[in-house]
């Protein structure tokens, strides 16, 4: 299946699809008004790609800027055309949550905070898109979903893969029957980079009168200014959720969507500080294993900092095929019986060109699309693909991996 194919199966476009599949309708958002967008987190993923991704669509604005560092700030000020035009910036999300004039909000702060300032958000009456992990404990998951369903509010979780456009091609296909690969039992997903041999801690010229450091630890627990636990903060316990909530997320997520899973009932992650050593508390090395014995399913997950072999895919192993995807392609691959050699490739769809298992494809923007997705459904008062429930239930997987790792136990869910 060609690209060209591809499009034509989703019924869309090319021109549709450069804009993320968004369509600004005659009638538009409140009665043809612009929608006035709040960002609040304004790190690298923020302005490197969220930003941008939110640039190709129609009828938005960004009229505020939130964040506890003040460079972070000043940047995404200047990023969104603050010199030119009159763009709010603050560094406390209240303020910004406070004006009349802002639609709806992008977070993009860390883990710790999503949770909170989603809530927020949809009590002050703002849609929300939110980076996943969507919680960064495991109790925060009830109370998010009913304060998002009591709102009334849009929120989509920031896991881009249900909006690939070959992703959503492989659903189609798989809830349609066209794709049968038998009886599943064994899911693999890995994200795997070589970072090179690990020369220390990063080194980073912060102080502590350019951030609000009380702002910035929130709910965490009160420390002395750190500009390595801030900056890094993806490795560290109090503020991220290591590999799993940074990058196993996205597969799960995924993998849920396409085989509509529940939770397991029974996790357990081991690895360890292997390659990174450091201050960096999260393991560089994990492998983490969920049992689904109600679907005699068993599914796994591995990451490494010093080999990427394969890099970062998944394979859904069935008794009469496998299916592989990562984020430019699916392959259908037959399975052969007893000690047959793997027969070839049945069925392909290629959205982009690249290596196999890339971080990121040119083709097409993950980020206009799912971004895409969700003023959509603003506009036409539907649910998002990657809804709240959805967002917790991926999450929480994440959660009793840990705990499993911190814990070295097996998590009975």
């Amino acid at each position: 299946m060609t690209r060209r194919d591809a499009l034509k199966t989703l019924g869309i476009s090319a021109s549709t699809l450069a804009l993320g599949g968004y369509q600004a309708t005659a009638q538009g958002f409140a009665k043809n008004e612009t929608m006035n967008i709040g960002l609040i987190g304004c790190g690298g993923r923020m302005r490197r790609a969220l930003v941008p991704g939110l640039a190709n669509l129609p009828g938005t604005k960004i009229t505020a800027v939130c964040d506890v560092y003040d460079d972070f700030l000043n940047s995404a000020h200047v990023v969104v055309g603050g010199r030119d035009r009159d763009v709010f910036k603050t560094t406390r999300h209240e303020e910004l949550m406070a004006r009349k004039d802002i639609d709806a909000v992008i977070i993009a702060t860390p883990d710790h905070w999503h949770a909170p300032i989603t809530i927020d958000a949809v009590e002050a009456g703002k849609h929300v898109y939110v980076e996943k992990p969507v919680t960064h404990k495991l109790e925060e998951g009830e109370q998010l979903i009913q304060a998002v369903r009591r709102s009334g509010k849009k929120v989509q979780v920031g896991a881009q893969q249900r909006s690939m456009p070959h992703l959503t091609v492989l659903k189609k296909r798989l809830d349609s029957g066209a794709i049968d690969i038998g009886k599943i039992t064994r899911v693999h997903m890995q994200w795997c980079r070589n970072i090179g041999a690990y020369s220390g801690d990063p080194k980073y010229r912060i102080t502590e009168d350019q951030v609000d450091w009380k702002r910035f630890l929130g709910n965490a627990p009160d420390q002395p200014f750190n500009a390595l636990r801030m900056r890094s903060w993806r490795w560290i316990w109090d503020f991220g959720n290591g590999p799993l909530g940074d990058l196993m997320v996205h597969w799960l997520d995924a993998t849920n969507w396409l085989l509509e899973l529940p939770l397991p009932s029974q996790v357990v992650m081991t690895g360890g500080k292997y390659h990174r050593k450091g201050s960096l508390e999260t393991p560089d090395i994990t492998n983490c294993t969920m049992d689904f014995p109600e679907l005699d399913l068993q599914m796994d997950y591995v990451s490494s900092w010093s080999n990427n072999f394969m890099k970062a895919c998944t394979v859904i192993m069935g008794t009469e095929a496998t299916i592989y995807f990562d984020r430019g392609r699916y392959e259908v691959i037959p399975q052969g019986a007893g000690t047959e050699p793997v027969k070839p490739v049945s069925e392909s769809n290629i959205a982009s060109k690249g290596a196999r298992g890339a971080d990121f494809f040119s083709d097409y923007n993950g980020e206009t699309l799912h971004l895409g997705d969700w003023l959509q459904a603003i506009r036409d008062d539907r649910d998002p693909l990657d809804t709240i429930e959805a967002g917790v239930q991926a999450a929480a997987s994440c959660h009793y991996g840990n705990t499993s790792y911190k814990e070295k136990r097996f998590v009975q869910v």
